[in-house]
């Protein structure tokens, strides 16, 4: 059943990304909600995951960012949520963890464009 789950999340966050769709996801018995920027084979473990911002979750020492990886493995259960989102400022579109990225969401600027506004403003 992980394997079928494993192809269904895989789908489902692919959609997600290019729609620019709220998703919650459950992790190890919890429930996360994340915005979906990318999937790809993670650098270290090999394995693949989701890339997203966490709007659930309060920044810690142990997990400083709301930037974070999920192992689509750990996936138990996906839902798509009726909310959409536009994407960060601070998102650049790479993630230097990911070996191979399946699917990405644009970034809203590009540097060039973020190094203008800043002179400007």
């Amino acid at each position: 059943m992980k394997i079928q789950l494993q192809g269904d999340a895989f789908v489902v966050i692919d959609d997600a990304i290019l729609d620019q769709q709220v998703i919650q996801i459950k992790v190890k018995k919890k429930w996360r909600t994340i915005e979906p920027y990318m999937t790809g084979l993670d650098r270290n473990s090999l394995k693949s995951v989701v890339y997203g911002f966490c709007r659930d979750m309060v920044p810690s020492p142990s997990y400083p960012s709301r930037w974070q990886r999920f192992d689509l493995d750990d996936i138990d259960a996906i839902e798509v949520t009726n909310y959409s989102f536009d994407p960060h400022v601070d998102y650049e579109g790479e993630d230097d963890c990911m070996l191979t990225v399946y699917r990405k969401l644009k970034p809203a600027w590009t540097s060039e464009e973020l190094l203008q506004l800043c002179i400007a403003g």
